[in-house]
């Protein structure tokens, strides 16, 4: 299994709230349908009066990956609405192999 994680900041909880919005309709929507997604995570903390983020997503592997965001998987594929929500962002992703899990029950 592959998880791909990428971080960015919103100026505050209520750009933060937006990001989440964005995240749990455009992005989690495609994902859903997509055949090798296994699950993702929205991460959140306040910091210095900003919030910082971080998604977690989880692939069957880096073919799937690759379905989701294309040839150049290792860049930052962020809507024009995830984007307006954000202060700034990694445009690097970062991909591990899952080495040990415990799943939710």
């Amino acid at each position: 299994m592959i998880a791909r994680i990428w971080q960015a900041r919103t100026g505050g909880p209520e750009d933060a709230e937006r990001y989440r919005e964005v995240f749990t309709t455009e992005v989690l929507g495609h994902l859903r349908g997509l055949e090798g997604f296994r699950g993702a995570y929205l991460l959140a903390r306040e910091q210095a009066g900003a919030v910082e983020i971080r998604t977690l997503t989880l692939f069957d592997s880096i073919d799937a990956v690759r379905r989701f965001a294309g040839h150049d998987h290792e860049r930052e594929r962020v809507t024009p609405a995830a984007r307006a929500a954000l202060l700034d962002s990694d445009p690097v992703i970062r991909h591990y192999d899952v080495a040990a899990a415990l799943p939710p029950a």
